[in-house]
């Protein structure tokens, strides 16, 4: 078994056209009480969900196993622009929907995804990048993983999924894939959703929270970046100040039916440093989270040290540059604080001098602006942090 990081590799190719998806939809939802494939998830159904995930992913061939509820499942599968396979025999076990779905690949199939439906919210970035893995280096399996532990979907390739059409309805798939473990490699995805599925109404009520903001890396993932780039524990503290305070603000905005998304806020906060250490490192972070399919954090990343901000429009990446300048190493300081060491530190320097001074001047303005919206001194916003002072 190989692990290989995103951060060392960055498979972007095209799916090949020979790649397929089975989603598992045939069994009875027992566990959960009610039919899992058209329960709501972010606006459409559980199966329209993983089947749009493929195809946005850009798998050719999305083939759904449905059993149970057959009739009610199909149109909706197929609406999605899945193609539908009967599993007669699904109260088997949901290895003999492996089975059913694995007979039905079609001719040129070299490699196919397997998923159950209530796996929903896996990005169509980790399909890609899975994709994109297999097609460089033609491992025999591909595992996402997310914090160490491997999850959904694996990548398989059709010789060994053949197999399963050997094997006994008492039979798993993981016991098929454990059998060729000497091919099967490990590819670290920032994406929670690998393990998360619905067996119970908090699990769903859980991924329904999580579906709203799929764009934005959460609290889980961007600590697995963090870990993933081995960006210094120091700089992760920081980070972590920053994002309190930022989000703090930006919630504050939020309640008062202000534009601003606080999620992409402490996001922006935790992964400004992400590239702490190297040129432009902000330039640099917001390149890796650009790679990672991360777009709006990586906005707000590139734009960190130095804004050029307008009194007409306030937004995340200005919240996000004011907190960095609000906290020196784990503490809250004032601006005047803040810049007080720049200013000695470049007082014969006259270009970086003014530089500091411009960066000062529009987190000031920035602040001013937060504080008139808000009708309240910016230190009562943040009030309460439990590290460093309160702003001066």
């Amino acid at each position: 078994m190989t692990t290989t990081s995103v951060a060392n590799h960055h498979p972007n190719k095209q799916p090949a056209s020979g790649l397929a998806a089975i989603i598992l939809a045939a069994g009875c939802s027992s566990r959960m009480g009610q039919f899992k494939p058209l329960l709501s998830i972010g606006g459409c159904t559980a199966v329209e969900t993983v089947v749009r995930l493929f195809l946005s992913a850009g798998i050719p061939d999305v083939c759904v196993v449905i059993g149970h509820n057959a009739d009610e499942l199909r149109p909706v599968a197929e609406a999605a622009g899945a193609r539908c396979v009967l599993n007669p025999n699904f109260e088997q076990g949901m290895f003999s929907s492996v089975r059913a779905g694995v007979a039905a690949l079609r001719e040129g199939t070299d490699a196919c995804f397997v998923i159950p439906v209530d796996i929903p919210l896996v990005r169509s970035s980790t399909v890609r990048r899975l994709a994109g893995f297999y097609a460089a280096e033609k491992s025999a399996i591909v595992y996402p993983v997310f914090q160490g532990r491997r999850g959904h979907p694996p990548l398989i390739s059709s010789a060994i999924l053949a197999e399963a059409l050997t094997m006994g309805t008492d039979a798993r798939l993981s016991a098929l894939l454990a059998s060729h473990e000497e091919k099967a490699c490990d590819l670290f995805v920032p994406d929670e959703a690998i393990h998360l599925d619905m067996d119970t109404p908090d699990e769903v009520a859980r991924i329904r929270e999580l579906a709203e903001h799929r764009e934005i890396p959460s609290l889980l993932e961007c600590e697995a970046i963090l870990a993933q780039n081995q960006v210094d524990e120091r700089v992760v503290r920081h980070s972590r100040m920053v994002a309190d305070v930022a989000y703090r603000i930006a919630s504050a905005l939020a309640k008062r039916n202000l534009p601003i998304e606080p999620s992409l806020v402490r996001a922006g906060g935790l992964l400004h440093d992400l590239a702490k250490g190297v040129p432009d490192h902000a330039t640099a972070g917001a390149q890796l989270l650009r790679d990672l399919e991360f777009e709006s954090v990586a906005g707000v990343v590139a734009v960190h040290t130095d804004y050029s901000f307008t009194e007409q429009r306030l937004d995340e990446a200005a919240i996000v540059y004011l907190a960095d300048k609000l906290v020196s190493g784990e503490s809250v300081v004032g601006l005047a604080q803040r810049f007080r060491r720049s200013e000695e530190r470049f007082r014969e320097n006259p270009i970086a001098l003014a530089a500091a001074s411009r960066r000062r001047d529009a987190a000031e303005a920035i602040a001013r602006k937060i504080e008139s919206l808000l009708g309240a001194e910016l230190h009562l916003v943040i009030n309460g942090l439990s590290v460093g002072d309160h702003l001066a």
